[in-house]
């Protein structure tokens, strides 16, 4: 990913951080067809490695259920909606007219060896991790235990767990930072007179 020096982001906890909040994934892999896709919620875990580890579930049909697929590195990809910017919200470009629209968002894109897992408790101790995540604020959290045993045992045999041991972790988090401070300020006062809650979330981060 090219990322200019202004956006890089290389503090860790802050890249885990925004997986934690952008959990589904962008999963791409080069297979024996050609390029392969797919989105599903992933969540990172500390291995004792340098970078960690991400896990998830496809379904066993899924065209990357294939160990023919391991060989190289899987790329996964974490991105937020960002927002647009627009030229007119800059105070330069009424003096100068040198400015263009662009987009703020941030990105995390993150390589690494892949492991299939088929054992029913690993299967279910993925479901359960990403159960507790997603339902933790909801009024009465939904658990596996609510569901028959039975059931679960059944969706565990039509899934596969997916394990990424990171190498590689790129952060981009474009947020107006080239930017001088007037101009900046200029984008909050412009995003702030879209009143969207997503123009709000992106007023927040340029904070």
């Amino acid at each position: 990913m090219f990322t200019p020096k202004a956006f890089k982001e290389e503090r860790f906890d802050t890249t885990k951080a925004f997986i934690k909040e952008q959990p589904l994934a962008t999963v791409v892999v080069q297979t024996q067809n050609g390029l392969e896709a797919c989105h599903i919620p992933m969540y990172w875990q500390d291995d004792g490695s340098e970078y960690g580890c991400l896990y998830g579930h496809i379904a066993k049909v899924n065209a990357l259920n294939d160990y023919d697929n391991l060989d190289a590195p899987w790329l996964i990809i974490f991105q937020d909606a960002g927002h647009y910017i627009s030229p007119n919200w800059y105070p330069s470009k009424a003096i100068t007219h040198k400015e263009v629209p662009t987009w703020n968002y941030r990105s995390v894109h993150i390589r690494g060896s892949v492991s299939l897992l088929t054992d029913p408790m690993v299967l279910t101790e993925i479901l359960s991790e990403l159960t507790q995540d997603f339902e933790a604020n909801q009024p009465i959290p939904w658990s596996l235990d609510d569901a028959p045993k039975n059931y679960i045992q059944a969706l565990c045999r039509a899934i596969v767990g997916i394990r990424i041991s990171i190498t590689d972790i790129q952060a981009q988090f474009k947020l107006s930072q080239n930017k001088t401070a007037e101009n900046r300020a200029g984008v909050l006062a412009g995003l702030q007179q879209c009143n969207t809650a997503k123009a709000d979330a992106m007023a927040k981060l340029i904070l």
